[in-house]
């Protein structure tokens, strides 16, 4: 990874499948894209299937906002990058972009997100492996000067004219 850039994350190709009635990608879709770059964000972090199986620890989903900028149309090529927003012992804020191959935002998602460790009592959460601390913090520490997406943390609000 080059200091100060996002994460590359994914690189994949909107399929049939996730186009809808009106010719673009369903919103249900979206999701299943940033679902799966956080998948390849794990693997990036220590919490690959190999770590996920040893250890039983995993990531839950707190929080998610999509953000829809462009459609994606079926064929369309695109890529998902991840910025570290910030992070502590157990939880990480994470912002995902989906670009199109000319640089074009399509989409983005925000997500919080929380380590978590799996037994016979349920999922509760514990504090990041050493491995995924580690990796944690050079995430951080390599994306320090990028600037802070202007709609995280904007949340969902109608504008009103005063």
């Amino acid at each position: 990874m080059r200091h100060g850039s996002a994460l590359p994350v994914l690189e994949a190709t909107v399929v049939s499948e996730w186009v809808d009635y009106n010719g673009h990608m369903n919103d249900a879709a979206y999701a299943i894209v940033f679902s799966r770059s956080v998948d390849a964000l794990m693997d990036r972090v220590g919490l690959d299937a190999a770590a996920r199986k040893r250890t039983g620890q995993s990531l839950f989903t707190l929080q998610m906002m999509l953000h829809y900028f462009k459609e994606g149309r079926e064929g369309d090529a695109f890529s998902v990058s991840c910025q570290l927003l910030e992070h502590d012992d157990k939880r990480m804020r994470v912002w995902l972009d989906m670009t199109a191959p000319g640089g074009e935002r399509l989409a983005a998602s925000e997500q919080l997100l929380i380590s978590i460790t799996q037994g016979e009592a349920g999922a509760r959460a514990v504090p990041w492996s050493f491995e995924t601390k580690a990796a944690l913090e050079a995430l951080a520490k390599a994306q320090s000067g990028l600037p802070h997406p202007p709609e995280a943390g904007a949340g969902v609000a109608l504008k009103r004219n005063k």
